[in-house]
């Protein structure tokens, strides 16, 4: 079974977050097919899916400020900085 080491996402940046993961996936390892090895995939998958999270964590935190800030004055503006974040 393929072990996948985890990359601390908390107070990393994007590029020090793809450098880490360039380092943990090693070498780009492909078949006589020209497909990549099984666990070259599975390196590539976990960490696409953990970058995905990291940007997703800032999207989320700045659609939340977004929405505190006309919370209870602004109805209108709250639905619609809300329907933006959906």
């Amino acid at each position: 079974m393929t072990k996948v080491e985890d990359i601390d996402v908390s107070n990393i940046s994007d590029t020090d977050f793809i450098a880490a993961a360039k380092e943990k996936i090693g070498e780009i390892q492909k078949n006589d097919k020209k497909l990549l090895v099984k666990d070259t995939f599975i390196k590539i998958f976990k960490y696409a899916g953990d970058y995905a999270k990291l940007k997703s964590k800032d999207i989320k935190a700045a659609a939340q400020t977004k929405r505190c800030e006309c919370f209870g004055t602004d109805h209108k503006a709250y639905l619609t900085a809300l329907q933006a974040t959906v």
